[in-house]
């Protein structure tokens, strides 16, 4: 079953962010993703699941931009014993040491539904990721 979603996708450069329109297709079946976007005036089309997308449009952008959002947010894990696709973890609230103090979170349903957020959204929290913080991603 095929889904499509529209969503903002926050993109860095030189200290200022702008906000830029993506549509995702979803295919339930095949869980093969279609993203589209267009970023200064070129079509930019991936395919993948939803991480892999990110991860390929990273390097795709890496010269120009960077991705404002939870994917590359400090506080934005993923589940240490599987998520659903477009899903991270925002743990916000304490500093997981390793991939362990992560599963306490994401084990308890009413914990994982306050953390569960999509690669594409972004809070005013948000810090990016670095070297010196632990994030499991």
């Amino acid at each position: 079953m095929l889904k499509k979603e529209n969503f903002s996708l926050y993109l860095k450069a030189l200290d200022q962010v702008k906000e830029f329109d993506v549509e995702m297709q979803f295919d339930e079946d095949t869980e093969i993703d279609k993203f589209l976007m267009f970023i200064d005036g070129k079509r930019v089309e991936l395919i993948g699941n939803t991480e892999s997308i990110f991860m390929e449009l990273s390097k795709i952008l890496k010269d120009k931009y960077e991705i404002h959002s939870c994917y590359t947010c400090k506080y934005g894990n993923f589940c240490p014993t599987g998520d659903m696709d477009n899903e991270i973890f925002c743990v916000n609230d304490f500093e997981p040491k390793c991939k362990s103090d992560l599963y306490f979170v994401t084990e308890d349903r009413e914990e994982r539904k306050k953390r569960s957020r999509t690669l594409f959204d972004v809070c005013e929290g948000f810090q990016p990721c670095s070297d010196d913080y632990y994030t499991y991603k």
